[in-house]
């Protein structure tokens, strides 16, 4: 981090150690600390209002996701926490509809026969739509019946290795 706008926001996850509460000059209670993870530490503060409702979450020696705000102040890097969920309940916020490229010049029977087994053992609440296409001649749009799949990195990586790097393409 060398620069920032103030408004900068990220999610990152680790532990909350070294935290300590402080009095600001109005009175105010606020918190300090370092957020760890594997690779490293970063400095960070609570500022009085975040810290009333943060305040007992500050206290969790547990693996912790937080929303943080990035500070780039003298030289020194910081980050402001806004949010902090343990790691254990934090709910990925995964995509839902997916389209799948098949290209008819590269897809055979295998490629569909493995994706068939795919979508039917990573079953979940994304739609899936198929783009079959002839390159330079036709595509058609495909909504099966039935599969909807967990959409996670796994199950990306596992159809981009059938139909090829950046074949899945997330539908908002």
């Amino acid at each position: 981090m060398k620069q920032s706008t103030g408004k900068d926001e990220l999610w990152a996850a680790g532990l909350l150690t070294n935290v300590r509460v402080q009095k600001s000059k109005k009175g105010e209670l606020y918190a300090a600390g370092v957020l760890e993870d594997m690779t490293g530490s970063i400095e960070f503060v609570v500022f009085s209002e975040p810290y009333r409702r943060l305040a007992e979450k500050l206290k969790l020696e547990v693996p912790v996701l937080v929303r943080v705000g990035v500070r780039v102040e003298e030289g020194t890097n910081k980050v402001t926490l806004g949010e902090i969920t343990p790691l254990e309940e934090a709910q990925p916020k995964l995509p839902r509809p997916l389209r799948i490229k098949l290209p008819l010049e590269t897809a055979t029977p295998a490629t569909v026969d493995a994706l068939h087994s795919l979508c039917a053992e990573r079953k979940g609440a994304a739609k899936l739509l198929f783009d079959v296409e002839r390159a330079g001649d036709f595509m058609v749009v495909m909504e099966p019946e039935g599969y909807n799949v967990q959409p996670d990195r796994a199950f990306v990586a596992r159809v981009e290795e059938l139909c090829g790097r950046g074949s899945v393409r997330v539908i908002d």
